[in-house]
């Protein structure tokens, strides 16, 4: 196993971004302010923010053949990412991501189609098994073929590795395979659906304990209002107040940045509070991955923000 490494198994897409006024109702047609290309994709966003913030980092993905696919090969190589993970799908174009930008508040609405991220096959993951059996800490989502990504899983954990869960986009899926999760990280909404807790959705720690039925520990992300871990606190995790111009990414941004500084063996509440730290930062710039803050940056303003909280040492 390497010191610092983060593997992550995901998806890359590529954004087109529009910022607007507000976001559209249905049916009504909207003038919009700008216009912005560039990658994304909830596997490459978690795996910048991981690098950046100073984690050893193997990602593996599946783009197509195709125009798009000259923007991944640049970002690969714009992120220090090894491009021999970068995996190229006969099948499928690479796939893209629609959002809307509310301008005012940075609040967005995204719609994904992963083309060839379901396109990441058991033999894929059999192939490239190096990159699950040598890293400390492992890292998923549910934007690419579920198969691919149960067996990645399964390899990391019976590996050794911390092994982390983003299960975003909501989807049916085999409960099974949380036997070998060891940290699952949904944001709210997310959390309601797994736990099956419409009428509590308000009731974020009876929503976690419902989850910490199948996994030990559930980080719950709440967006502005903070996380919450009933393994550092009962009260929620008040986020930081930044200015914020764009949320679209804040959540891999967390998601990356905690397995970072997991992987570097410090505290789950300072994993925690330098996740929190960066996605703040991850807010006050426009884009998915190139929002992601770099690790001089996090722990400048983790400094300030957590320097009289016991044993927030860097």
């Amino acid at each position: 196993m390497n010191v610092n490494r983060v593997s992550v198994l995901g998806s890359f897409v590529v954004d087109l971004a529009v910022f607007s006024s507000h976001i559209p109702n249905p049916g009504e047609t909207v003038f919009s302010e700008s216009f912005k290309m560039g990658p994304g994709g909830k596997g490459f966003n978690q795996a910048v923010a991981a690098k950046r913030s100073g984690a050893d980092v193997l990602f593996i993905t599946k783009i197509g053949q195709d125009l798009f696919s000259i923007l991944a090969e640049q970002a690969f190589e714009k992120y220090d990412l090894c491009k021999k993970y970068l995996l190229k799908s006969k099948t499928y174009g690479t796939g893209v991501a629609l959002i809307i930008v509310n301008e005012t508040n940075g609040n967005n609405a995204i719609s994904v189609v992963p083309n060839a991220c379901v396109d990441i096959t058991l033999e894929d993951v059999e192939k490239n098994s190096e990159i699950f059996e040598k890293c400390d800490v492992f890292v998923a989502q549910f934007e690419s073929n579920l198969q691919a990504t149960y067996r990645a899983i399964e390899l990391a954990k019976r590996s050794g590795a911390v092994t982390v869960l983003n299960p975003a986009p909501v989807r049916e899926f085999d409960y099974e395979i949380l036997k070998y999760v060891d940290i699952l990280i949904p944001n709210e909404i997310e959390a309601c659906l797994l736990a099956e807790s419409f009428s509590n959705c308000n009731k974020v720690s009876k929503i976690a304990a419902k989850l910490e039925k199948f996994v030990d520990t559930v980080i719950i992300t709440l967006g502005e209002k903070g996380v919450f871990c009933s393994k550092i606190s009962h009260e929620i995790i008040p986020a930081i107040r930044v200015n914020t111009v764009d949320t679209t990414g804040a959540g891999d941004a967390f998601v990356g940045i905690f397995a970072s500084y997991l992987s570097r063996n410090y505290s789950l509440r300072e994993c925690v509070n330098f996740a929190i730290t960066g996605a703040a930062l991850s807010t006050t710039r426009y884009g998915t991955s190139p929002s992601m803050p770099s690790q001089k940056e996090i722990e400048l303003m983790y400094r300030s923000v957590f320097s009289n909280e016991e044993g927030q040492d860097l």
